[in-house]
């Protein structure tokens, strides 16, 4: 039994469709994050979950029992709502606020029960405003605010809790804050949520459901539904998408071009390792260059990204030099690159022909590619591709640090050569 199913629904405001065809469900105590661009549903789909406004047709079950069955006290104990921001017009104290949510459970003429107070105490508590209990609700910040929103909704002891992008208007340390708490009641309660940010989503949400006009585009892990080819059709812009260096969970970074036919008809090979040339592949791949790489380990981390886009790579096993072979396949690649960049990677005496071979290429241009200033090629060649460097930048070879850089002198090397 899920504890929420939604099953083909429509929901129209007067003649506008603005929600069409909408089936998924939320498992038991996961955090569902809903996504998608402005005017896409989002809303409105958290306030049918809610009964805020009226479907057409199809179902909503709450563990397997209809949404318009329940009374509106028992729907309150099973369903609590955080929004985005609201506007408290009365001097509420913070307590006054949270004791709002046991109002299911106290009849009309009764008074709070010492369980009630019990309740609210730990809502706060698990909210982080138990110290704030005495003070008025127009005398806290936004984010404090919207932490006693939260404690409200949890002192209703809901099942679900639906939360409308409620930490978009904070700054990013109340956001982690916020996050951090819902994330903590994963498995006691299911947690369905409007997310902003894909990248707050992808990392606090077991699911995603992207929605595109109307409808379910698609849905499953943030891996799953957060690739490039989606986030392009969706948003219309290009990102790179990769999995966090420390959590694993995919991250994206918009990529800030003009046009994303940067590198049309362009060649470029990069030489990499380590991990230090990833970014680079992602970008100029979006950018529409054709690109190459290599020579690489098979277990290079680089590797990885250049499978994982498609790019021809000259690739070595492990622990292995470079072979005549490779270096053949390397000189094809270099034949056809209208440039060559060469990131801050590591340099040892088993890839140092990966520069050297570069001083064969005099009318090719080469960038030194580093994400700052602060990033500083490892030589542990006992100086050698110092020397290689040093000669490559005497024949004109070129520093360049950050993407937005790298792409300007792409672009600016491709005008003069064309």
């Amino acid at each position: 039994m899920k504890p929420i199913e939604i099953i083909d629904i429509d929901v129209s405001y007067g003649a506008k469709k603005i929600l069409e065809a909408i089936t998924f469900h939320a498992d038991a105590g996961e955090i569902l994050g809903i996504v998608g661009p402005n005017g896409s549903g989002k809303t409105t789909l958290l306030r049918a979950m809610s009964r805020v406004v009226a479907r057409d047709n199809g179902e909503i079950r709450l563990d397997d029992r209809d949404l318009d069955s329940l009374g509106h006290r028992e729907l309150a104990r099973r369903v609590a709502v955080v929004p985005q921001d609201i506007s408290i017009g009365f001097d509420y104290t913070v307590r006054d606020v949270v004791m709002m949510g046991r109002h299911p459970y106290i009849g009309r003429f009764a008074s709070e029960t010492a369980r009630d107070v019990e309740i609210c105490d730990h809502a706060m508590l698990l909210a982080n405003v138990a110290h704030l209990a005495g003070a008025s609700v127009h005398e806290i910040s936004g984010g404090e605010r919207q932490r006693v929103l939260i404690a409200r909704a949890l002192a209703q002891e809901p099942k679900i809790l639906l939360l409308d992008e409620a930490t978009s208007n904070l700054d990013v340390s109340h956001q982690v804050e916020i996050l951090n708490i819902i994330r903590d009641l994963a498995g006691e309660i299911t947690v369905v949520s409007v997310f902003h940010d894909l990248n707050l989503a992808a990392y606090y949400c077991d699911r995603l459901l992207l929605l595109k006009d109307r409808k379910v585009y698609a849905a499953g892990t943030p891996a799953a539904v957060l690739t490039r080819e989606n986030i392009r059709e969706i948003f219309g812009m290009e990102m790179l998408v990769k999995p966090h260096p420390l959590t694993g969970k995919p991250y994206v970074l918009p990529v800030y071009m003009h046009q994303s036919s940067a590198g049309e008809n362009r060649r470029v090979h990069v030489v990499c390792g380590g991990g230090t040339g990833s970014d680079i592949l992602h970008l100029l791949h979006a950018a529409g260059f054709t690109v190459t790489c290599g020579v690489l380990n098979v277990l290079d981390t680089d590797y990885g990204t250049a499978m994982h886009l498609g790019l021809p790579c000259v690739v070595e096993p492990p622990f292995h030099g470079i072979t005549p072979e490779s270096l053949s396949g390397l000189r094809k690649c270099l034949d056809s690159a209208d440039a060559v960049i060469v990131t801050a990677m590591p340099i040892g005496r088993g890839n140092l022909d990966n520069l050297r071979v570069l001083l064969e290429y005099p009318a090719t241009p080469v960038l030194f590619y580093a994400r700052d200033r602060s990033t500083r090629m490892e030589d542990y060649t006992g100086g050698e591709a110092g020397t290689v460097l040093a000669n490559l930048e005497a024949r004109g070879a070129l520093r360049v640090e950050g993407a937005e850089e790298l792409l300007a002198r792409l672009s600016r090397d491709g005008s003069e050569r064309d």
